[in-house]
C-alpha cells in the first residue's frame, strides 16, 4: 500500500478481550507495522515496570490481529523480558535505558527523567523497509532522527519524543521543534499540551504532509482532523489506567487505516479499543510484563 485510502467500514471481529484474526497486508500476509522508539523503565508507585511506545503500541497491534516489530535502544540496565507478542527487528545497545519516575497528582502526571540513552535511531537501519505495511515513529526522548527517511510505506508519527527537553533528574518539559516534510506522512498524534508547545499549528502539520491528525484531550477524548473537516470523539467509559493510552490510540487508529477502514470508523474503533484497554485490557498487559 503506497497510500492510505478511504474504504469500507471494517467488520467487528470478536470481542474486545479476544485477539482478532489479522487482515492481509501488502505482501498477502498479516498486517506488519514497525514501531520505532524506545522502551522505558517506569517507576510507578515505587514499583518498576517496563513501558514505552513499543510496549503499548505493540500490544494494540497484536490484539487487533497484526504483527508488531520493534526498532529500539536498550541499555545494560534493562533486565526485563521483552514480551513475546513483539517481534524484534533491531535492538541497538546502549549503557542506559530511558527511565522515568511517574508522579500522579490531581488527575495529572509528572515525569521525572532518571536516565536516558545516548545512541540515536536513524533510518540507515531500515534495510528491509519494504517488508512492512506501515511504520509508526514514536520516540520518548529525542532518540529518533527523522532526516533521510527512505521508506515507501505510510508513516505515523507521535510528536511527544521530538519536543521533550530531557534532562536527568528533572521534570520533562517541552520545547518547539521542526519536523522535516515527507509525502508519506499519514497519521499524526499529540495531546493538546504537546501540540501547544510544539510550535506547530494544524495548518503546519498538513503542510508537512500529514493527512490525518489525532489530538488528544486526555480523559476528555480526542479530535480527528482531516483535510476536509474535524470531528470530536468523547469517551463513554473512562478507565482508571491512563499510562500509554496515547500510544494505544495512535497504533489502533493506524492499524485500522492500513486495513482501509475509513477515518471516522477507524476513530470510533480506536476509541473503543482505548476504553477497553484503560478499563480491562491493561490488566492483561501487566500480567504479561
Amino acid at each position: 500500500m503506497d497510500k492510505i485510502k478511504e474504504g469500507r467500514r471494517g467488520r467487528r471481529r470478536g470481542r474486545k478481550n479476544k485477539r482478532y484474526r489479522g487482515r492481509r497486508g501488502r505482501r498477502g500476509g498479516v498486517i506488519k507495522i514497525l514501531i520505532i522508539g524506545n522502551f522505558t523503565i517506569d517507576l510507578i508507585n515505587e514499583k518498576e515496570q517496563i513501558g514505552g511506545p513499543p510496549l503499548y503500541s505493540g500490544f494494540a497491534i497484536y490484539k487487533l490481529g497484526g504483527e508488531a516489530y520493534i526498532l529500539s535502544i536498550l541499555g545494560k540496565d534493562f533486565f526485563h523480558q521483552i514480551p513475546s507478542f513483539l517481534k524484534i527487528y533491531k535492538i541497538i545497545n546502549d549503557n542506559n535505558t530511558v527511565k522515568f519516575k511517574h508522579i500522579f497528582q490531581n488527575n495529572s502526571r509528572k515525569l521525572i527523567l532518571l536516565s536516558k540513552t545516548n545512541n540515536k535511531i536513524s533510518f540507515k537501519f531500515l534495510v528491509m523497509h519494504n517488508y512492512f505495511d506501515g511504520i509508526l515513529i514514536n520516540p520518548v526522548c529525542n532518540e529518533v532522527n527523522l532526516e533521510n527517511i527512505n521508506v515507501n510505506v505510510p508513516i505515523a508519527v507521535d510528536i511527544q519524543g521530538f519536543i521533550r527537553t530531557c534532562k536527568i533528574n528533572e521534570e520533562i518539559s517541552y520545547s518547539s521543534t521542526n519536523l522535516p516534510p515527507n509525502p508519506l506522512y499519514t497519521v499524526f498524534h499529540s495531546n493538546i499540551e504537546e501540540l501547544n508547545n510544539s510550535g506547530l499549528s494544524i495548518k503546519d502539520l498538513f503542510k508537512l504532509g500529514f493527512k490525518e491528525l489525532l489530538i488528544s484531550y486526555d480523559e476528555e477524548g480526542f479530535e480527528l482532523y482531516t483535510m476536509a473537516n474535524k470531528k470530536y470523539f468523547k469517551p463513554t467509559q473512562i478507565g482508571t489506567y491512563r499510562t500509554g493510552t496515547g500510544d494505544i490510540l495512535l497504533a489502533s487508529y493506524f492499524y485500522y487505516r492500513l486495513n482501509n477502514v475509513d477515518p471516522i470508523s477507524s476513530a470510533i474503533k480506536a476509541k473503543e479499543f482505548v476504553e477497553w484497554f484503560s478499563n480491562l485490557g491493561y490488566q492483561e498487559l501487566l500480567r504479561i510484563v
